[in-house]
């Protein structure tokens, strides 16, 4: 569920948070309790289990992430192929599928004691959140909704290669333009999401199953919305997933051993920053 989901996410650390990452657990409890509206119960439990698993994520995965992005500097150096970008997002992949099925057992235990009324307090959170999603990707221009996905490219390259050169942001206009993503696309997969989610959490009220099942049910649904072999949207998240490997490498390759050096020492930092976090 999208819940899980943010939770993940905040517990999966990175660089640019790194004096949030110690306050993780905490950031991702208030981020659910805004969809949910915990009871006192349900709050004292999550909290203990979202520790938990930060102090495992911590100790055990972020020593992991300081390694795959020490491989990283070592292609950063040279041309790369859409097959070695695939490669890191797999291992990337990997450790959040790690961390999932850690945290899985804790939030599954609150998703089957969410009452009625917190799952229509959680219905009116998504409404919020879906006008707000309308406005700033459905209701745009196809003039508007290109120069948005291109600027937030060009944001996300610059980060790592430093200024882009107008040929380099030329070519970002072009994978935008032949992208396989649609604002269509991204607003029905939003909301198929969210129904199963409803429907999952719904099922817990009306007939609970035992905790084992109903993990392997949560398990299955948020492994779902990232396959690219079977659930809704799947041929297109291959497709997208194909894509991005071929445009990450595509760029690369264009750029100039100085944005390849600011790369690699941007790379550094964060190996740095998880190795610092790592040590308790």
């Amino acid at each position: 569920m999208a819940l899980l989901a943010l939770a993940l996410t905040l517990l999966q650390g990175c660089s640019a948070i790194k004096l949030g990452y110690s306050k993780a657990d905490d950031l991702a409890y208030w981020w659910l309790d805004g969809y949910a509206d915990f009871s006192a119960p349900q709050a004292e439990r999550l909290r203990a289990d979202l520790s938990a698993v930060h102090r495992w994520h911590r100790t055990q995965e972020l020593p992991l992430y300081a390694a795959m992005l020490q491989q990283a500097q070592s292609l950063a150096a040279d041309n790369i192929t859409p097959a070695q970008v695939c490669g890191l997002a797999e291992t990337g992949q990997q450790h959040l599928n790690a961390l999932m099925t850690k945290a899985i057992p804790g939030l599954t235990a609150v998703a089957m004691d969410l009452s009625d009324k917190q799952l229509k307090h959680l219905e009116r959170q998504w409404a919020k959140k879906n006008a707000t999603w309308q406005d700033d990707w459905l209701k745009l221009s196809p003039a508007e909704l290109e120069k948005k996905r291109l600027d937030n490219f060009v944001d996300r390259f610059e980060t790592f290669y430093g200024s882009l050169t107008p040929a380099q942001v030329q070519l970002l206009r072009q994978q935008v333009q032949q992208s396989v993503w649609t604002a269509a696309w991204g607003w029905r997969d939003r909301l198929v999401k969210q129904q199963q989610q409803l429907e999952l959490l719904r099922s817990f009220q009306s007939k609970p199953p035992p905790a084992a099942v109903a993990q392997d049910a949560l398990q299955s649904m948020v492994q779902s919305w990232t396959s690219t072999t079977d659930g809704f949207g799947h041929e297109t998240r291959l497709r997208l997933k194909q894509e991005a490997c071929t445009n990450v490498a595509q760029l690369h390759n264009t750029t100039t051993a100085a944005q390849r050096l600011k790369a690699i020492q941007r790379l550094r930092a964060y190996a740095s920053d998880f190795k610092d976090l790592a040590v308790p």
